[in-house]
C-alpha cells in the first residue's frame, strides 16, 4: 500500500512529538572531543556496519590521540587499528583514516570540503557519508539515507525503491528544505526502537494506525 504525502506529513510530525522519550543508541552524545568537520568525517567512516554506541566509543579513543589530519599522520596504521577496534572492518577503516588525513592536506590545506562533488572524489566517501557530513558538519538541509530511513520509507508504502541512493535522489526532490531537516536522526532513533527490522513494536507504535503495512 502506498503512504501519501499529506499522511506523511501527519506521520512525521507525530514522531516529532514522541522523539524525546526514545532511548536510541543513535541519540546518545558521549562526545569528549570537539565535534569538527574532521572529527565528524572520521566518525562517519568508523561507523559504517558498526553499532553507534561502538563508533563513539572508538572516536572518543581515537581523537584522544589525534583529532586534526595533522596529528592522524603522526600515527602508524598498526596504532589506529589498536585505538578503533572493534570498529567493523578496523584495520580497512584505519588505512582509509590515513588515507582520507593526507588527501585532506594535499588537496585542501587540511580542512574538509563542504560540498557534495568534492567529497565524493575522496576514497571512502560515498553519497551516503557524504549527505551525513554535509548535513551535521556544515548544518545542510539534506537526508542521508541509511538503511533504516530507506527501510522505513519504503515499508510505509511512501517510497518504491531499490536502493538507499535512489531513495536519496527521489528525497533530494521531493522534501523542502524544512522536511529534510533532522529526517535521518528521527528515523534512525524510531527504526531502532520502535520500528525495528526484526520483532518490530507495532504494538506501542505512535503511528500505527496511519501505517499502510503494519506487523499487527
Amino acid at each position: 500500500m502506498e503512504m501519501k504525502k499529506d499522511t506523511f506529513d501527519k506521520v512525521i510530525a507525530i514522531l516529532h512529538s514522541r522523539y524525546p522519550e526514545w532511548d536510541a543508541p543513535a541519540k546518545k552524545s558521549t562526545y569528549d572531543y570537539d565535534r569538527t568537520p574532521f572529527t565528524i568525517t572520521i566518525s562517519v567512516i568508523l561507523s559504517f556496519r558498526t553499532k553507534d554506541e561502538v563508533t563513539q566509543e572508538a572516536g572518543k579513543r581515537l581523537f584522544a590521540l589525534a583529532d586534526t589530519p595533522e596529528k592522524m599522520l603522526t600515527l602508524s596504521k598498526e596504532s589506529i587499528e589498536k585505538t578503533i577496534y572493534p570498529v567493523g572492518f578496523y584495520r580497512k577503516k584505519a588505512q582509509s583514516v590515513l588515507e582520507i588525513s593526507r588527501y585532506l592536506i594535499d588537496r585542501f590545506d587540511g580542512k574538509v570540503p563542504n560540498s557534495e562533488k568534492e567529497l565524493l572524489k575522496i576514497k571512502g566517501i560515498g553519497p551516503k557519508a557524504a549527505a551525513i557530513i554535509l548535513e551535521r558538519a556544515f548544518g545542510r538541509n539534506i537526508v542521508a539515507v541509511d538503511t533504516h530511513v530507506h527501510r522505513i520509507l519504503n515499508l510505509w508504502g511512501f517510497l518504491n525503491t531499490d536502493t538507499p541512493q535512489s531513495s536519496y535522489e527521489i528525497l533530494k526532490a521531493l522534501l523542502d528544505d524544512k522536511e529534510k531537516r533532522g529526517l535521518n536522526r528521527l528515523l534512525v532513533a524510531f527504526g531502532q526502537t520502535i520500528c525495528r527490522p526484526q520483532r518490530p513494536r507495532c504494538e506501542v507504535c505512535p503511528v500505527q494506525a496511519l501505517c499502510p503495512n503494519p506487523s499487527i
